[in-house]
């Protein structure tokens, strides 16, 4: 069994680490790291992790998508050195480079410059489909995630969850905008968004569009605000769960450690309560801010994390003030 990782924008990563981030001057870097890249392979990496760790029978990572050119043959190294499976199809644009500035002295600070990519070709998506048709049925989950590349329409992520739903498959979003709003008209099992991308697309409250989404057959929606409480619409009940504190090194990837805990919990432990699948995808957050680079800190003691998760049954007045009052 596997969870398909849609996987549209690869990217090869470059991480630079400066004591302080300067524009318009030399800097010397204290660290560098190329690795690949892209939300997609984040959430992969994690879950990769947890599979050799914390959850031994969480499905293994399968990701779906584009490579090209030199970069791409460079992501493909890149990719075996962490033994992160894929099926990938050619393009004949390169793959993108995406740039992470970090700060020693203020992680908050990280500056990330992502590349637009390369176009896709109509023939080159319907390579891709068919990749995806092959691997779709009988897998334990999908995961829509990233941004769309040029030459793909809006709903494209719209077309997969569909297709999972069809072979019933479980299927989890977390993208924005109006591939976001698309995408959630098809019924993804969960919605995974961050504050910021839910004031965008919503109205003046920001509970409605979520209720909505819920009105509509999604099961879950989860909403992260950084080191602030995410606020999860579970079956279980709407919960707010208050991360752990760790030492920041860079938040980068954050997001996607939180994806990958949350559906690699689901589909190893699919009869445990919600709770138990929030903490652990607040702890892969956490873990992933205490490394410098996309993915859980090597000495991550995710146990531990767990346990420093508040988790507080809340309205959803909570969600539209932040600091009203836990129930």
């Amino acid at each position: 069994m596997t969870i398909v990782i849609a996987s549209l924008n690869t990217a090869i990563e470059r991480l630079l680490l400066v004591e302080q981030h300067r524009p318009g001057e030399v800097h010397r870097l204290q660290d560098d790291r190329t690795l690949a890249g892209g939300k997609g392979v984040n959430v992969a990496r994690v879950l990769s992790q947890l599979r050799a760790g914390e959850l031994p029978s969480c499905p293994a990572p399968q990701l779906v998508g584009f490579l090209g050119g030199a970069t791409g043959m460079l992501c493909r190294a890149l990719l075996a050195q962490e033994n992160l499976g894929g099926q990938w199809v050619d393009t004949a644009g390169a793959t993108r480079i995406c740039e992470v500035i970090i700060e020693r002295q203020n992680a908050d600070n990280a500056t990330v410059y992502n590349a637009r990519g390369p176009a896709i070709a109509p023939e080159e998506r319907t390579r891709l489909h068919q990749a995806l048709g092959q691997i779709l049925p009988g897998a334990s989950a999908l995961v829509c995630t990233g941004s769309l590349p040029a030459g793909m329409a809006v709903g494209e992520y719209g077309d997969w969850i569909a297709l999972a739903r069809q072979q019933g498959v479980p299927s989890l979003l977390d993208t924005h905008g109006e591939a976001l709003l698309q995408a959630a008209q098809h019924r993804p099992d969960i919605i995974k968004i961050n504050r910021d991308e839910l004031q965008q697309v919503s109205g003046t409250s920001l509970a409605a569009l979520p209720q909505q989404w819920l009105a509509q057959g999604v099961r879950s929606v989860i909403i992260t605000n950084g080191r602030r409480p995410t606020v999860a619409f579970t079956p279980d009940g709407l919960f707010a769960i208050t991360p752990p504190r760790v030492a920041t090194r860079s938040a980068v990837g954050s997001g996607d450690a939180h994806c990958a805990g949350l559906i690699a919990s689901l589909c190893a432990h699919p009869q445990a309560p919600w709770t138990d699948h929030l903490r652990l995808a607040a702890a892969c957050g956490a873990a992933n801010a205490a490394s410098l680079t996309a993915g859980l800190a090597p000495d991550s003691a995710l146990d531990v994390l767990q346990q420093q998760c508040a988790v507080h049954a809340v309205s959803t007045a909570y969600l539209n003030d932040p600091h009203s009052p836990i129930e």
